[in-house]
């Protein structure tokens, strides 16, 4: 996962930068997720000309992006 990414996902979540940060350097499940994230961000929009396709990965963005933020959240309360 490149830092761009986390930077990106930081800037879309900022009041879970810190969290954001500290889940990534220190938790490969949440690293995987993010690598996932970025994967399939990547696949939509390389497939935005092909709509039913890049619905398919915008499905996929939503469930990670719920995992993401349930992990955070678990990492908060």
């Amino acid at each position: 996962m490149t830092n761009k990414y986390v930077q990106a996902l930081i800037l879309r979540f900022p009041a879970l930068g810190p969290v954001i940060t500290q889940l990534h350097r220190d938790d490969p499940d949440f690293q995987s997720i993010c690598e996932e994230m970025e994967i399939a961000d990547l696949a939509r929009e390389r497939w935005r000309d092909l709509p039913s396709r890049a619905e398919e990965y915008q499905l996929i963005m939503e469930r990670l992006e719920k995992e993401l933020l349930d992990v955070t959240n678990r990492s908060i309360g």
